[in-house]
């Protein structure tokens, strides 16, 4: 049985006639960083919220480590951490005296607890500049200290390279990829920058306009959206087998009963259809195709694409 951190079932939010979310079942394994991808208005926020109790669930059901998050808010919710929008902070104070405020109204036990979240984004600890004169870059770095201010298990982060430059975001991936690496993290985390989230995430689910269209592992996903061949055939089994006995191929998928994607492109493919054509299986077609993840969520999405 998969450890999944976040387990929702046809989690729904409707506003009127309007879905927002339709009936998502999303699975957040533990220690693992899952991107929700999707245009900006696909649902990502809403979903992120009602996981967390900022907006009401219209229906469906949540799960957070293993729990039905209703009714135990309280003990679910300390062991999170979250950016959703735009983080908060006192424009007139420093980031460490921002960091004091939230440790005192959290709790947080830790006595280096502000120190060392700084030190884990690349932040400063008890410099004077004030959150006001701070960068974007610097402003998302210290919305990331604050949710990890109280060492939680699990992170939700909405957009966090919004509006970042590419030195920027290219710094908060690697401290992202860093706490599920090293400090073993669960990280959730939403985009609308496919070739962000192909970079991040070990776990990936497509979203568009409120309905989760699929979910995958990002290694799963660029191995059926990379170079492989495609052979059609009358009898798959049998192929499968040719291919698995006579050219020691295990490197494939079946689509379905006619059609076969072989990941090994080195094959001699004349050779393949000459054993297949004397055992009887007709060769329908054979071609290498070139899938990029980008042609994949034109396609699936049905719409222009994501950034």
């Amino acid at each position: 049985m998969d450890d999944f951190v976040i387990e929702t079932r046809k989690l729904t939010k409707t506003y009127g006639d309007q879905t927002a979310v339709g009936k998502v079942d999303l699975h957040v394994r533990k220690g693992r960083i899952y991107g929700l991808l999707g245009r900006n208005g696909a649902g990502k926020t809403t979903i992120m919220k009602m996981i967390l109790g900022l907006t009401s669930i219209t229906s469906g059901e949540v799960d957070v480590f293993g729990q039905n998050i209703k009714g135990r808010e309280k003990r679910v919710y300390p062991r999170i951490g979250a950016i959703i929008e735009t983080p908060g902070f006192y424009p007139n104070l420093t980031g460490t005296e921002n960091l004091e405020i939230f440790a005192k109204l959290r709790g947080t036990a830790s006595p280096d607890a502000v120190k060392n979240a700084l030190e884990i984004v690349g932040l400063p600890y008890k410099d004077k500049k004030l959150f006001s004169k701070y960068s974007l870059g610097m402003k998302q770095r210290l919305g990331i200290a604050n949710a990890i201010l109280h060492d939680p298990e699990l992170l939700i982060l909405d957009e966090p390279t919004n509006g970042l430059d590419p030195i920027g975001i290219a710094e908060v991936r690697e401290f992202i990829k860093n706490l599920s690496a090293m400090r073993g993290k669960t990280i959730l985390i939403s985009s609308h920058i496919l070739s962000e989230i192909a970079l991040l995430a070990d776990d990936i689910g497509i979203i568009d306009h409120g309905v989760l269209l699929e979910e995958s592992s990002m290694e799963e996903l660029k191995k059926r959206n990379s170079k492989y061949i495609l052979l059609q055939v009358s009898d798959v089994s049998k192929a499968a087998l040719i291919l698995e006995r006579g050219f020691h191929v295990k490197d494939y998928s079946v689509q379905d009963d006619q059609t076969l994607r072989l990941y090994d492109t080195s094959l001699d493919m004349a050779a393949v259809n000459k054993a297949l054509v004397v055992q009887d299986v007709a060769v329908i077609s054979s071609q290498l195709c070139n899938d990029t993840l980008e042609d994949y969520f034109k396609k699936i999405t049905g719409g222009e694409g994501i950034a």
